[in-house]
């Protein structure tokens, strides 16, 4: 082999081969994510650089599927520096979050999400039934997912919230605690107003998730609310009891 016609090979090797880098398709992504993770992508179009797609959440035998679509893009200034860092905005989300690709995690770094509570929907009993409505508040500290659980903590308040079973609006305002520790998560949901209370704690692990509490509605609302929370769960005298599990 000639060195002129060596050098030509080399050329046309590293011309495909960035080329193929560059225009790798998004569903590269998708594999990147099931591999390492209970996320999915679903139907995404465009490049691992930049894309969009459906986002899905699986329990390893089914897989959920998110309302909206999710776009993304590479920082370019990270990847300069060696690092993979995806900026992720959800068409119905009015911020920007920054997931970094870690080995087999990842990465959500710190922030908050505003969204519509009706995403809610997409989690399945009972929030499929209840038709929610008002907004979700959503924070958390810097959290890393792996395929068996995750770490960080993040708080979700369900702010003004609604039930299209009800007439009743807003039904109160709700703030659920997750803190996660690699295996296991623990979950505390407390009422911070409005006239139906709902309380409880939950857990999760590589069996699933279980929730145990209660909801109440205040005396003067109980005609009002009683349809409504006797879909939720068992009824014992003027509560509710809240038992819920999703098993893997």
């Amino acid at each position: 082999m000639s060195p002129a016609f060596a050098w030509r090979f080399a050329a046309v090797l590293a011309a495909i081969l960035i080329t193929s880098v560059a225009f790798a398709p998004a569903t590269w992504l998708g594999d990147l994510l099931q591999a390492h993770g209970p996320f999915r992508l679903v139907r995404a179009d465009g490049t691992v650089w930049r894309g969009s797609g459906l986002m899905a959440v699986s329990d390893g035998r089914q897989a959920r599927l998110l309302p909206g679509r999710v776009a993304w893009q590479v920082e370019w200034s990270a990847l300069l520096s060696g690092r993979l860092v995806l900026l992720v905005k959800h068409e119905a989300a009015d911020r920007t979050v920054r997931v970094r690709l870690d080995g087999s995690t990842v990465v959500v770094e710190a922030g908050e999400l505003r969204v519509p509570a009706a995403l809610l929907a997409a989690a399945g009993a009972p929030f499929n039934t209840l038709k929610p409505g008002g907004t979700l508040h959503l924070q958390w500290d810097t959290v890393r997912v792996r395929g068996d659980g995750f770490e960080g903590k993040m708080q979700l308040d369900w702010k003004d919230a609604q039930s299209a079973l009800s007439a009743v609006a807003p039904l109160g305002t709700y703030r659920l605690t997750v803190s996660g520790t690699g295996t296991r998560g623990e979950a505390t949901l407390a009422t911070l107003s409005g006239p139906l209370r709902i309380e409880g704690k939950g857990s999760m692990d590589h069996e699933g998730i279980r929730f145990n509490g209660l909801a109440e509605a205040q005396p003067e609302m109980r005609a009002s609310l009683d349809g409504l929370i006797g879909l939720m769960g068992r009824r014992t005298r003027d509560q509710v009891l809240l038992n819920w599990e999703i098993r893997r």
